[in-house]
């Protein structure tokens, strides 16, 4: 968990559909991360531990 000086609230990006999936198909489960101009995509299996150190890794690089 981040320090409450270096946290911010939470913002939602929206979801953005390309194009329509058929019947059969199933979407991938991906993990999106909009940090200002940057995303970040990921499995949603990826280690939270992990995860933090690139979030941390971008916000500090901006």
């Amino acid at each position: 968990m981040l320090p409450p000086c270096e946290a911010s609230p939470p913002t939602f990006a929206p979801l953005v559909v390309e194009h329509a999936l058929e019947e059969r198909q199933t979407p991938a489960i991906k993990l999106e991360i909009a940090i200002g101009d940057v995303v970040l995509r990921t499995d949603t299996d990826i280690d939270g531990e992990q995860l933090s150190r690139v979030i941390r890794a971008v916000r500090a690089s901006r």
